[in-house]
């Protein structure tokens, strides 16, 4: 199945901190975790620290350490602002 993609930026207070074309992501939001598709209706949340994680259209998981910040998704463009963010390994549930 082909899945359709859109565009993550993560930003810190540093500058761009990555930019990729993904098909899905999980993020910690304020009252629990939360996903986000292609074609999402427009969004802001308030994130907590916690973990980030998304599949890039190429197929790869990746998977981050963020802290507290914001994410606003609007036509297939996903921002995401946190003070703080850094690689993880992926855990077992």
């Amino acid at each position: 199945m082909n899945e359709a993609a859109y565009r993550l930026r993560i930003l810190t207070g540093e500058g761009i901190f990555r930019e990729d074309d993904i098909v899905s992501l999980v993020a910690p939001g304020v009252l629990g975790y939360f996903g986000v598709l292609a074609h999402h209706a427009p969004l802001v949340a308030a994130c907590a620290a916690g973990k980030l994680r998304f599949r890039a259209s190429d197929g790869r998981e990746h998977h981050y350490r963020m802290g507290k910040g914001f994410l606003e998704v609007l036509k297939n463009n996903v921002t995401l602002f946190t003070e703080t963010i850094a690689e993880s390994e992926k855990i077992s549930a």
